[in-house]
């Protein structure tokens, strides 16, 4: 796992754990200890950056708790890029 810490703000970069080593609890240890350092620092959550098609970590985060959307990245579309689907976020709808 690789935190960046900014102030008090932990923010999750990446998690890994091989599929070998998968589903034996690495992964929420790891996280554990991040959730740790934040409150050390006096914070009260890790902050996720995640792509809305991540199958792997969302339920992850889900199950930690993990469920508030505060923010959306937005950009234009690349060009010759093609977008098949389509997000909700509250009222409005994006490409991705």
């Amino acid at each position: 796992m690789v935190c960046r810490i900014d102030g008090d703000v932990v923010w999750a970069e990446s998690l890994f754990v091989s599929n070998n080593s998968r589903r034996k609890g690495i992964g929420s240890k790891l996280y554990a200890k991040a959730e740790e350092i934040a409150k050390k620092l006096g914070g009260s959550t890790v902050y996720n950056w995640v792509h809305p098609n991540n199958d792997k970590i969302i339920p992850f985060l889900l199950k930690r708790g993990y469920n508030v959307l505060n923010l959306i990245e937005i950009r234009k579309p690349l060009e010759n890029e093609v977008l098949t689907q389509k997000m909700s976020v509250g009222k409005y709808e994006y490409n991705y």
